[in-house]
This record gives C-alpha cells, structure tokens and sequence, in this order.
C-alpha cells in the first residue's frame, strides 16, 4: 500500500520518460482523467471470446499445476520410492526452475514481438500451447514409468512442471494486451474461476488412486491432466488474441474507429518506444 500509485503519473519514483511512454501506449484504453468514471463493459466483457480463452487456458493450466503441485511428493514416494530426504529436494527442485523459466520466457517473448518475428497474437498462442502441449507430452510419459526408472521420472516430471512457465507469457499477460484499463478486472475474474480447479483437482485423484496408488492409477490422473491441458491450448489457439478489444478503447473515442487496433501495424509501440528513447523531449 505504502509502495504503490493509482497510476504512472501518481508514481513518486518514476522516471519521467518512462511515465510518457507508459501514459502513450495506454492512451488508447485509458481514462482520460482520474475523476472519469470508469463504466465497466460487463455485457461486452461476457460475451467476448479472447475473454474466455483466457478463463479457458487459465483454468486448465491451473488444473494441473494443483495436480502436480499438491500430488509430486505422494507420487514420488509411492511409485518412485523416493526417500523423505530426496522427497523434499526433488519436490521443490521442478518449481526453482520453473521460476527461472517464466523469467527467460517473458523475455523471449518481447524479444520475438519487438523483432517483429511474430505478432502479439501469435506470440501468445506459440507461447501457451508450448506451455501446455510439451508438459502434456511429458505427462504421458510419466504414467509409463515405475520405481524401476527413478532418474527417468524425475526428468519428465521437472520438465512437465517447469516447462509451464511458458504460459505465462501466453494467456496470463494476455490480460493487458485486450484490455489494458480493466486488466485487472478480468485477471480477478479468470483467476478466481480457475482458482476452483484447486480443490477439484486433489478430490479427484485421490478418488483415484484411493486403492492402492498403483501405477495404472497415476496413469489416469497424469492423462487426465494432459488431455486438459491439450484442451485448453487448442481453445486458447482458436479464440485468443493479443490486440486491444473494441469495448477496451478509450469512451473518448467516437465508435467508428473502435475496430483500429492499439497494435494496428503489428508493433506500433515498440516504435514509438524507440523514438521517445532517441528523444526525450517527447
């Protein structure tokens, strides 16, 4: 509370530079002044198919993050043989690197999308079907092994876990690219709706494996898990898009140029970044 402002022009610490480029890439969707009013689109918001992939893809990315997150140490000490020692470690290593990957993914995706190497749009979706698709695959893989492939296990278990980092430079920015000015609205929406797959997804494997966490049964949990994961990156493909939605624009603007895109030539801002860089008298 003591750290953070309404917004950059509130901002005590903030350069002035980096407050103009902040304030010009937002002018499109932001409030024209502080005193608006701002009238929240919730029909429109509802009805909105980028919406709704990311609800989608958050949704079944959380699936199984609380899959894997509440189950690896049960996992590795039933069928791995794992001990409490190597239990612990192992456990926690998949998430330090998952950390580290979110970081260098978020990178690499401004990296493509300033190069014009890709588009915001396809970005996103390269960047959360890899997220999802890849630690699918790993996932399947799992279910085929048992305490006779330990190192085996491990390496597809990290890399089912980490390798999710790529998401969140697919749908979980995604949220500012349509929508700056109610980017956290819809984060709270999507995230509070996935948020119930964390205590569905624990009921449902421990109905699984209930009897005798044999292998077959981890099988069940890790398809489960893989096919809604290849789920939610087909709909994410399908319905996602990186360009500023038209019920997001600015209220100031007149209705008929609602369809012109925040990003309308495909990187826009990282021009006008450049130029106010070159000149800061912008």
């Amino acid at each position: 509370m003591w750290l953070t402002s309404d917004s950059p022009a509130q901002h005590k610490r903030i350069s002035e530079i980096e407050k103009k480029y902040i304030e010009h890439c937002l002018k499109d969707s932001a409030r024209s002044s502080e005193d608006e009013a701002l009238n929240i689109p919730w029909k429109k918001i509802a009805m909105s198919l980028p919406v709704w992939a990311i609800i989608v893809s958050n949704t079944t990315s959380d699936w199984g993050a609380y899959t894997l997150m509440t189950n690896i140490p049960t996992y590795m000490k039933e069928v791995l043989k794992f001990d409490i020692a190597a239990n612990g470690l192992l456990s926690a290593l998949p998430y330090i690197i998952f950390w580290l990957l979110i970081n260098v993914s978020g990178w690499l995706a401004d990296f493509v999308r300033k190069k014009r190497i890709l588009s915001t749009t396809v970005t996103r979706k390269s960047f959360d079907a890899f997220g999802k698709i890849v630690p699918a695959i790993m996932l399947i893989g799992l279910g085929y092994v048992d305490c006779t492939q330990p190192v085996t296990g491990v390496v597809l278990l990290m890399l089912g876990v980490c390798l999710t980092g790529f998401q969140y430079s697919g749908f979980v920015v995604n949220h500012v690219d349509i929508a700056p000015a109610y980017a956290g609205i819809l984060f709270g929406i999507s995230n509070s709706i996935a948020a119930v797959t964390g205590f569905i997804s624990p009921v449902v494997v421990g109905v699984i494996t209930t009897k005798g966490q044999t292998r077959t049964e981890w099988q069940y949990v890790f398809f489960i898990s893989a096919a809604i994961y290849v789920f939610g990156a087909i709909f994410y493909i399908i319905f996602a898009s990186g360009e500023l939605q038209p019920w997001a624009r600015s209220t100031q603007e007149p209705e008929g140029n609602a369809m012109v895109h925040l990003e309308g030539d495909k990187n826009r801002k990282y021009e006008e970044h450049d130029d106010m860089m070159k000149n800061h008298d912008y």
